[in-house]
């Protein structure tokens, strides 16, 4: 058995990279390579993607954001704004045996955590996509992980049919107040529209007005996802939703609305629209992604998806975590003032 090298995958090297993002089913749109490099671009963060060769085959993967806060601190992590999942990704190995498939992955994986582990980071923190379920590897080299959930929609079934009695109803009103949907991509429509969102929530985007336009006009560039505007009759805004994809499924990628038009029924409506052209386009499951935050769980439970776990996994050292007690006992103290 040859021995694996961990190195930094070079610029002439991401077809090769997006050809395992491709074929792993670990990987996401969120692992191409032109997704990483525009994000770190638009979010001014440095980016390393680190790949696992076996001689001069790439076999396996992890994409990782750095950033310096304080400038006391070497932080990476696989997610950052917008981009939910990362993390390791495995070649597949065809048809092999249970016992065989597990000791590839976990060969990989120990490879590339020990690579990260000799960078001297003081911490370090992946979120794994959901088609990695075995995080087994990351515990025996001393990783702390974490359980986050997703939805996963199937599409191969009569949307509605399978959506609870409250969301069909809310389609049908908004189908009877001449709600419509088209697709069409609209940067400053969309920034609208999440800027009320969130003030809603008196808080701001979580993004920059600029970001958010550089990742439509890459989506739309690469054919990689579109967007979706729903429409009163009189031709005012009351949603939009963008969702991208890969070779496994469709992602829910962000969506906004009018605070003042939620009772319409938009934004069901929306979704559903949605729903069926992913299905006419040959996708079979769309990521809800919304597992996490339970407004927005409780709504897209409606649509009755399956619940789906994805682990995280973290790599604090001694600086990183007398750091964050400190940080969290400010934080708690100025909460009790």
């Amino acid at each position: 058995m040859a021995q694996l090298e961990v190195r930094v995958v070079g610029h002439d090297e991401f077809q090769t990279w997006d050809t395992l993002v491709a074929g792993s089913a670990h990987g996401t749109v969120f692992h191409t390579s032109d997704w990483l490099v525009k994000t770190a671009s638009l979010q001014d963060q440095d980016l390393v993607l680190l790949g696992c060769y076996e001689g001069e085959e790439l076999i396996g993967g992890c994409p990782l954001y750095l950033s310096h806060p304080y400038n006391l601190l070497r932080l990476a992590s696989s997610t950052t704004a917008l981009t939910p999942y990362g993390g390791v990704m495995v070649a597949e190995i065809g048809r092999a045996k249970q016992r065989t498939r597990e000791v590839h992955a976990s060969r990989i994986i120990t490879a590339i955590l020990e690579c990260i582990a000799r960078q001297g980071f003081d911490n370090v923190h992946l979120v794994n996509s959901p088609g990695l379920q075995d995080i087994r590897a990351f515990a025996r080299q001393g990783w702390d992980p974490s359980v986050y959930y997703t939805y996963i929609l199937p599409l191969d079934d009569e949307i509605l049919k399978r959506a609870s009695k409250d969301i069909r109803q809310k389609v049908r009103k908004a189908q009877r107040l001449g709600i419509h949907s088209i697709k069409r991509f609209d940067p400053g429509t969309f920034w609208d529209l999440m800027v009320r969102t969130f003030a809603r929530q008196s808080k701001l985007p979580p993004i920059s007005r600029s970001y958010l336009a550089g990742m439509l006009d890459l989506i739309q560039e690469k054919g990689s996802g579109e967007m979706r505007v729903a429409s009163t009759s009189s031709g005012e805004i009351a949603a939009a939703e963008v969702t991208v994809w890969d070779t496994k499924m469709a992602h829910s990628w962000s969506a906004a609305s009018s605070p003042e038009l939620l009772s319409t029924g938009a934004v069901p409506l929306l979704c559903y629209d949605i729903f069926n052209e992913l299905k006419e386009r040959g996708h079979t499951k769309v990521n809800l992604m919304s597992g996490n935050i339970h407004s927005l769980s409780t709504f897209n439970s409606g649509f009755n998806p399956q619940l789906v776990p994805y682990y995280g996994v973290d790599y604090p050292r001694f600086k990183y975590r007398i750091f964050k007690k400190l940080k969290d006992s400010v934080h708690s103290e100025s909460s009790i003032e």
